[in-house]
């Protein structure tokens, strides 16, 4: 071969940066078509309304209250304000969490090539990309929708820590764990998998380097629990009560968070988004069955792992510590659930097994298709391919479903769409409205001030909430799923 010849194909890109480029593309494509289609409601009107009070000097030592009462602690709401202070406006503030959403898709490729080989990263790139759950919490602006590019960061930082003696990215890991807690108090799950890297590597771990990581972890979270020392750790008392959930028997919040685990791996468990209401047809069921599959691979990456866990003995190379770290990963937050009900476990909560689990996923197909030989790698990224465009084909139907019917009656509920349009109507006639989120696209409040005549208030029915007659004295109009009574 030439010399130019060989340096013209050393400037082509490799078919394999060709196909993790075209799974990018594909992943910001999901993620950022449509967002107006994005769930809109009273959080992320909350959200950005405390990241304009930061921006006016409003400190703030908490961040939003959760579904318990308890506050979170407050770096989302300082990266919110951080966002508006760039651009305002809600679907701006969607797209930085979709661009997250899809650099943490990258990362993922990157993180898993050089560890696991090109077909094991492009199909678990390919599951992560198109997996309907995740393109979901890569849609809209919600603080546990910014965790998958820190949790694939510390899953960077333990494989370093198992790879390399006395490194300081050690350092990192306790520096991450507490921004995910920061981002969804869940993931203090995540302690499991790191104590376990960190008591399987004692000897090699750069325990200054950890101290120091603690130090500066102790310090991001110094306003948060300052403010609980103030206040008698209240927020530390309801996070536990929250935890053991109400009612139910205890222990069943493992199965609970198994469940969840698989659910957020497929299309599975989609009646939390959607209520009672279902898009149906082909593209559901053909997205579901690729889901069953990808459940079954990831039963065969656990088993394969555990089996060359055993077989290793105590002698664990560093392929199969990578492994095991990613079965102690879903086994330890799983386990953080066993004091708990069913009902004390919640779909975002396991946002936090992002990449993992679709990486054992990959593996097991990895394992699977090893029977093959010489074909292995053709026939793993033929099967990815065929999930990946079931995924997408489920996740375009339910976004033309969100389109037709504007939202849904689970947990979805109305789209920015249509209360943007109500805002601007009541703007147009200089009046307010008693549904939070559209009073804050009015007004940029929350609440409408003191002293508004009733008569300068448009009241608001949410009809996938609420069935009753609205009363009404004047003119009702419909935006989508939201009916209000403008007054006359």
């Amino acid at each position: 071969m030439s010399y130019g010849r060989a340096m013209r194909r050393g400037r082509r890109p490799s078919w394999q940066a060709a196909s993790a480029a075209a799974i990018l593309a594909l992943a910001a494509w999901l993620r950022l078509r449509h967002l107006g289609l994005a769930e809109y409601d009273d959080d992320q009107a909350i959200a950005l309304r405390i990241g304009h009070d930061i921006l006016h000097g409003n400190v703030r030592t908490v961040g939003l209250a959760s579904s318990s009462g308890a506050s979170n602690p407050p770096l989302y709401v300082y990266i919110v304000a951080f966002v508006v202070l760039v651009h305002d406006g809600l679907i701006f503030a969607t797209v930085t969490t979709a661009v997250l959403a899809v650099v943490a898709v990258a990362l993922t490729f990157v993180v898993v090539r050089r560890r696991f080989g090109a077909p094991v990263a492009l199909t678990t790139t390919a599951l992560f990309a198109t997996a309907p759950w995740a393109v979901l919490y890569g849609r809209h602006l919600w603080q546990q929708d910014y965790l998958p590019v820190v949790t694939v960061s510390l899953l960077w930082s333990l494989f370093a820590v198992l790879e390399r003696s006395r490194t300081r990215v050690a350092l990192l890991v306790p520096v991450l764990f507490v921004v995910s807690i920061q981002l969804n108090l869940s993931a203090v799950a995540l302690i499991l998998p790191i104590a376990a890297v960190l008591a399987y590597r004692g000897r090699d771990v750069d325990w200054r380097a950890v101290v120091g990581g603690c130090t500066a972890g102790v310090v991001l979270l110094g306003p948060w629990l300052a403010h609980n020392a103030k206040h008698g750790f209240r927020d530390f008392s309801l996070i536990a009560d929250n935890g053991r959930g109400h009612g139910g028997a205890a222990g069943t919040g493992t199965i609970e968070a198994i469940r969840q685990v698989v659910d957020l791996l497929s299309a599975e468990g989609w009646t939390f988004v959607t209520g009672e209401q279902h898009g149906g047809g082909a593209a559901w069921t053909l997205g579901r069955a690729a889901g069953v599959v990808v459940i079954v691979l990831l039963c065969i990456g656990i088993v394969t792992t555990v089996a060359r866990v055993v077989r290793a003995g105590g002698r664990l190379g560093v392929d199969t510590a990578r492994r095991a770290l990613l079965v102690a990963w879903l086994v330890g937050i799983c386990l953080a659930y066993v004091t708990s009900s069913r009902n004390g476990v919640g779909p975002h909560y396991l946002i936090i097994s992002y990449p993992v689990s679709f990486l054992l996923a990959a593996l097991g197909l990895d394992d699977a298709a090893s029977v093959l030989g010489r074909r292995s790698a053709v026939a793993s990224l033929g099967v990815a391919a065929a999930i990946g465009g079931a995924f997408v084909a489920f996740t375009l139907s339910f976004q033309a479903f969100v389109q037709r019917n504007g939202g849904t009656a689970g947990n979805y509920d109305v789209v920015y769409d249509d209360a943007s349009a109500l805002a601007a109507a009541v703007h147009a006639r200089r009046l307010h409205v008693d549904r939070a989120s559209v009073e804050y696209l009015v007004s940029g409040h929350l609440n409408i001030p003191d002293g508004v005549p009733q008569n300068d208030v448009v009241t608001v029915r949410d009809r996938f909430r609420d069935h009753s007659p609205l009363p009404c004295s004047g003119q009702i109009r419909r935006f989508g799923k939201l009916e209000a009574c403008f007054p006359p």
